[in-house]
């Protein structure tokens, strides 16, 4: 058993290679004002709608999914992002203190992370929160560090299985 949720925490931390198309070919392709403009309204909804972390316990918190929301954004909208992303970042800049923390750390995962970067730019917003307490989990496929993967649905009724997620910050 621990071998494979040792298995299940390889698959977790790996991260699939994507090529986000704003970055194809050494991020070539141009910024359009489609792209900024959506990098501009999702910078704007995180700031207008985060709510600073607090002790008090929150459950059923919808913050990680505005966050990823906006990170999956931004990353879309790629090159196009980055200028709008370091006025954000300066520390004499309007936006939110929040919203100036994320800009530097976006900034850099989209410049130093590529792996992250297209991650992000190639997560399907669609399938976030699908799954729920007291409902059978919806069928996934991970990959563990040498690219093998694991689908879920092999291991049904047969194995128990735990899904541990590992945040990092940069």
């Amino acid at each position: 058993m621990w071998r494979q949720v040792g298995r299940m925490l390889l698959m977790l931390t790996s991260v699939p290679l994507f090529t986000a198309p704003a970055f194809v070919n050494g991020g070539e392709q141009k910024p359009d004002s489609a792209s900024e403009k959506a990098a501009r309204d999702a910078l704007v909804e995180f700031d207008k709608n985060w709510k600073d972390y607090t002790n008090e316990p929150n459950f059923g918190d919808p913050r990680w999914k505005l966050k990823m929301e906006t990170l999956v954004k931004l990353a879309k909208a790629g090159r196009a992002a980055i200028p709008l992303l370091k006025q954000a970042a300066k520390e004499d800049s309007a936006w939110a203190a929040h919203t100036r923390e994320l800009a530097t750390h976006i900034l850099t995962v989209l410049r130093d992370t590529p792996a992250v970067r297209d991650a992000w730019a190639n997560y399907d917003l669609s399938r976030m929160d699908v799954a729920k307490e007291g409902k059978q989990a919806p069928d996934f496929t991970l990959a563990d560090a040498s690219g093998q993967g694991y689908r879920l649905s092999e291991y049904r009724g047969k194995k128990t299985i735990v899904v541990t997620f590992i945040l990092q910050d940069t």
